[in-house]
């Protein structure tokens, strides 16, 4: 931990996850916010800024045109929690995907467990196999496609499943809502041991959320790909997080930044920490770092 702060021209990307860190609890940009952002993206033109969050990026429109960044240059994104990488004009440079295999035995798994809530991510799409999906009131608030601006594909879902059988359609993740419960315990370990057998990455943003992604893809090894592309050194790099699956973003920059609402295992993986994603904390950090020179006025 530091307490010293980059200069601006130590800094090439900065990187934010979204939900708890960029986003209020509302799961909006804040006013503040926007006008921050805004502010030091004008005055710096080539500074890279690239969400990096697990929602596919269909479902982060509306905050790319809160920030004005729809049609900005240099604007990437890491989507599905680093299995998609998108350049600023929303066109693929890099993905990974679950093996056909593991797809069709959960395909077969899951069927044991028809209380079990779970989606697919495809690249831009969401995929879930009941129309009624997200509207759900069990997922409370918590719904996968809050903010989504294009509508999540429905299929039958033997359909789906020969598609990808055939190679036809192609697997980033799958996500699941679990209740915390005994109940819903041996599920987990069944499904944990079938992730080991593919040794597929395993994501908890949230206790009652699980992902499954492909072995060796979490926002870490999709922003070093990224950083490989742009030719930027990953010390020219600041990320902001709040949550465990942030811990290989922070592992893969120069310049980690925790939320003062981030776990206590993210903390210990910062070398600076800022406000709550209530009180701005990644605003009030880039002013600090990009606007200082107004703030002195």
């Amino acid at each position: 931990m530091t307490n010293s702060l980059p200069e601006p021209s130590q800094i090439k990307l900065i990187a934010t996850d979204l939900d708890g860190t960029l986003l209020n609890k509302k799961g909006q940009v804040s006013e503040r916010t926007k006008t921050i952002i805004k502010k030091i993206l004008k005055k710096y033109p080539d500074l890279h800024f690239v969400i990096a969050t697990g929602r596919t990026r269909p479902s982060t429109i509306h905050v790319r045109e809160a920030l004005g960044i729809m049609d900005r240059p240099n604007t990437e994104s890491l989507q599905s929690n680093g299995c998609v990488v998108y350049d600023s004009k929303g066109e693929i440079i890099w993905q990974n995907l679950l093996p056909i295999e593991y797809v069709l035995k959960f395909h077969e798994f899951i069927k044991a467990y028809p209380q079990a809530v779970y989606f697919y991510a495809s690249g831009d799409d969401i995929i879930s196999f009941e129309d009624k999906f997200f509207k759900r009131p069990h997922l409370g608030s918590k719904k996968p496609n809050s903010g989504y601006k294009k509508n999540p594909q429905v299929y039958n879902k033997e359909e789906y499943i020969k598609r990808v059988e055939l190679g036809e359609s192609k697997i980033n993740k799958v996500s699941l809502f679990v209740h915390v419960s005994p109940e819903t315990e041996e599920m987990r370990q069944k499904l944990q041991e079938l992730g080991k057998e593919y040794n597929l990455e395993c994501c908890h943003s949230m206790p009652w959320f699980i992902e499954y992604m492909p072995y060796n893809t979490n926002k870490g090894t999709g922003l070093t790909e990224l950083i490989k592309s742009l030719n930027i050194d990953k010390d020219e790099v600041i990320a902001f997080g709040d949550g465990g699956n942030d811990l290989e973003l922070f592992q893969s920059v120069g310049w980690p930044v925790a939320m003062e609402n981030a776990c206590n295992e993210l903390k210990l993986y910062a070398r600076l920490t800022t406000k709550s994603n209530v009180e701005d904390g990644v605003a009030d950090m880039l002013e600090k770092i990009f606007l200082k020179d107004d703030l002195a006025n």
